[in-house]
């Protein structure tokens, strides 16, 4: 059996940032990582969305975009990036949902998961009490990832599946 990597969760500064980039754009599909901005590929209407979306980010929950995200090393390499971002739940919970995406390399390995335990253990410090995700209902690879982190999956008509953990 092989060894999972150690996962941690690194702020996302400048430096990050262009590391994350640049991982993007050599192991993930643009649309993994950003909107469909501008047409396909890296272009400068994606890569600004990047850059500004990350540095709104930087303030955290409790900041004006209500989100955090961090980088996700994988035994000190930088793997992908990993989100919480505050919602309205509409049930007076305190609720956020995240998102993450893994440079294809990194995929399979556990890192994922590892990462998405971490991110559940920000959002109780945060004390939110419910975080969702949102995928698509043929990517199963996140459909078992969120499973596995106690979420409840339910497909809609759209095509998605949501995924709710109750913290």
């Amino acid at each position: 059996m092989s060894r999972l990597p150690e996962v941690s969760l690194v702020d996302v500064d400048e430096e990050v940032m262009d590391q994350l980039l640049d991982l993007a754009k050599r192991d993930a599909s643009p649309d993994e990582v950003a909107p469909p901005l501008g047409g396909p590929g890296w272009n400068l209407e994606r890569t600004a969305w990047f850059y500004g979306y990350h540095r709104a980010a930087a303030e955290g929950l409790e900041g004006a975009a209500g989100e955090k995200s961090w980088g996700i090393l994988a035994d000190g390499a930088l793997a992908g990036s990993i989100r919480l971002k505050r919602v309205g739940s509409g049930d007076g919970r305190e609720s956020a949902e995240t998102g993450i995406w893994l440079g294809r390399s990194f995929r399979s390995q556990g890192i994922g998961g590892g990462a998405l335990d971490l991110v559940l253990a920000e959002a109780r410090r945060a004390g939110l009490t419910r975080v969702t995700a949102r995928t698509l209902s043929g990517n199963l690879s996140a459909q078992r990832l969120l499973a596995a982190a106690g979420a409840a999956l339910t497909h809609d008509d759209d095509g998605t599946v949501l995924a709710v953990v109750d913290l």
